[in-house]
């Protein structure tokens, strides 16, 4: 059959003239051409996006958020994941800077995944096995300790003396009394969910892994509404002047009005080539007008808040499921800041997209940059290590060897500090003369403070250590 195909094209081909033969070659040329053109278009990752002219709005010089202000001795609130509810991840809160001395460590003897948040005297976190722990601030001491699921991979959020929360398994949602760990209500879910949830005006929105996402009454656990998406939602929504904005599986950003949930704007990722679209692990920061969000296809992404058009995209060396932080501290130009699989952390400019600089944390990052103060924190997840880098030159100033994805929150006065299993509370001290022992950096132990108070090089610091020539308070 092949045979007899192969002589008929000769015999054809022989019976044209030299004109209509160099026409088809040039029309088979043109269309090996174009086959070979779109398999490149296929396989090639799309090129990076510049757009200048999407608006960016500068800040003022970041103040607490009014539900932050501290209103008594015991510092700010953290009382969600992200810090505040555009989950800028960032607390001004300058005086919290390394050196650091230890105070205390809890260990819960299970993977702690997410960073606790953090409300007057007590800290609230949730393990891997689904159990849920107040914590004292002061001392690490238990509050309470209830298991209330099998699986959990997300933060608590507080309002009005609940912790609103969901699980893997069950797939669920949970209203649970912050007093003591009494469930309040607990609702059935369509599938897993581990998308910490945040409130805002009485309602607790949420995404889940079948694509549903959820706006439910604070206090009763009744659906208010909720909308489908097109992929698993699986990051924490952030919340401004009533939008949500949340990423998909499906490589889709969404920006959701927050009233009945309709879709405002959907904006799809770039991809990483071969036809694939990224996705959003990512937990969005929204600041300067835009919003900024990591992607699987190894790009961060900068998106106008009101239309979802992008502003810029950077590409890092492989994926970015960190969060990312974004900030205006006062010695810095509005930035943000974010870690990558490719070992390496990132401050962009916010407006351009452009580096200011990158530096090296030791390992793989996954969890979210978090800025306390002038310092950026991340965790690596593969060198298993927390490590702190000045905002402006990108110098590493503290390094702890405990961490895998948390990495930290602040009350603005101590640094709790999330590792593995365990979470660490530090208060900063003015030290001078002393050298970082290999494998730390940021942190005094016990000996070198008693060394400095005896050479009077120890000042008093934000956490209440002694004053010069003093023998201090008593140590944690």
């Amino acid at each position: 059959m092949i045979v007899e195909r192969m002589e008929r094209i000769k015999i054809t081909w022989e019976k044209l003239s030299g004109a209509e033969r160099l026409l088809l070659g040039i029309v088979v040329g043109v269309v090996f051409a174009t086959c070979i053109l779109a398999a490149v278009a296929l396989v090639k990752r799309p090129d990076d996006i510049s757009n200048p002219d999407v608006t960016f709005e500068e800040a003022s010089k970041p103040q607490p958020q009014p539900e932050s202000k501290p209103a008594d001795k015991r510092g700010v609130d953290w009382p969600r994941y992200g810090y505040d509810t555009e989950r800028t991840k960032f607390l001004n809160a300058q005086k919290v800077r390394p050196p650091f001395r230890k105070v205390w460590k809890y260990d819960q003897d299970q993977l702690i995944e997410f960073a606790p948040i953090v409300v007057g005297v007590r800290m609230y976190l949730i393990d891997n096995d689904g159990v849920f722990i107040a914590l004292n601030n002061d001392t690490g001491k238990v509050i309470w300790k209830k298991r209330h699921g099998k699986l959990n991979a997300s933060s608590p959020a507080f309002w009005k003396g609940m912790l609103l929360a969901v699980n893997l398994e069950p797939g669920q949602a949970l209203g649970i009394r912050a007093r003591d760990g009494k469930v309040m209500w607990s609702k059935d879910l369509p599938g897993r969910a581990e998308s910490s949830p945040i409130v805002a005006g009485g309602t607790m929105y949420f995404g889940t892994e079948p694509g549903d996402f959820f706006a439910l009454d604070a206090r009763t656990g009744k659906t208010k509404w909720s909308t489908k998406l097109d992929g698993a939602v699986k990051a924490a929504p952030a919340f401004t002047d009533g939008s949500l904005y949340v990423g998909d599986y499906a490589g889709q950003f969404y920006s959701l009005r927050a009233d009945d949930g309709a879709i405002r704007w959907k904006t799809s990722d770039l991809g990483a080539g071969l036809g694939r679209s990224g996705r959003f692990y990512s937990t969005a920061a929204v600041a300067f007008g835009r919003v900024y969000v990591g992607n699987v296809d190894g790009r961060v992404y900068s998106f106008d808040r009101q239309t979802g058009e992008i502003a810029w995209t950077f590409s890092a060396g492989d994926f970015v499921y960190s969060g990312v932080a974004a900030a205006d501290a006062p010695k810095t130009k509005p930035s943000v800041y974010f870690g990558s699989h490719d070992k390496q952390v990132y401050s962009l400019d916010a407006e351009s997209g452009k580096v200011n600089w990158a530096a090296e944390p030791g390992g793989q990052v996954s969890g979210p940059a978090t800025v306390i103060g002038d310092v950026v924190y991340v965790s690596t997840f593969s060198g298993n290590a927390t490590v702190g880098f000045d905002l402006t030159t990108g110098r590493r100033v503290f390094k702890f060897d405990e961490g895998e994805y948390g990495p930290v929150v602040s009350d603005g006065k101590r640094l709790f500090l999330v590792g593995g299993s365990e979470v660490v509370a530090f208060r900063p001290i003015k030290i001078y003369d002393y050298k970082a022992k290999k494998g730390t950096k940021g942190i005094v132990p016990p000996a070198e403070r008693r060394r400095a108070r005896s050479k009077g090089a120890e000042k008093q610091g934000s956490g209440g250590e002694g004053k010069k020539g003093s023998p201090g308070k008593k140590k944690g």
